[in-house]
């Protein structure tokens, strides 16, 4: 109680313009670390929650993806066009493709912008283990420091 007079007694020994700069000060104080306190720490969880999230949504497509052809069920793959499979494919994980050309021989080469490794490399082997289709060519280089750029030439697995 001691403190809370004598502290009382300091705000009324000010002037009514020091109260003024004072007051202001305490607004912009308090803004200050509810920005850096409070919103920029959500923030940050936000986007690594939603990071994870997206990882987790494409972990789960790929996983049902091969499940769907390992699990038993009747194959309906070898009546769709490779470039239908890698079409739906590529949609369900989030892989965006650049261009794309059908080539005489049937297979398909397809060029990717940016995707990162992992994601490409369970792409490839969804594609491989679920859908029967195989890579027959391959170059990468890197994008920028977490994403590759990619020219994959894809064909049916021969059987």
């Amino acid at each position: 109680m001691m403190f809370l007079g004598q502290a009382q007694a300091w705000w009324h020994g000010r002037s009514d313009r020091e109260r003024l700069m004072l007051g202001g000060l305490g607004i912009v104080l308090a803004a200050l670390i509810g920005w850096y306190g409070v919103v920029a720490p959500l923030s940050r969880a936000s986007a690594a929650l939603h990071a994870q999230r997206q990882e987790a949504e494409a972990d789960l497509a790929l996983a049902s993806a091969a499940a769907g052809r390992t699990a038993g069920r009747p194959s309906t793959e070898s009546s769709r066009s490779l470039a239908a499979i890698v079409d739906a494919s590529t949609a369900a994980v989030g892989i965006a493709i650049e261009r794309r050309r059908e080539d005489a021989d049937g297979g398909l080469t397809v060029w990717i912008a940016s995707v990162e490794p992992g994601l490409l490399m369970q792409w490839i082997l969804a594609l491989r283990t679920g859908q029967g289709v195989a890579v027959s060519a391959l170059a990468v280089s890197r994008a920028d420091a977490s994403s590759l750029e990619v020219e994959i030439a894809l064909s049916r697995k021969p059987g």
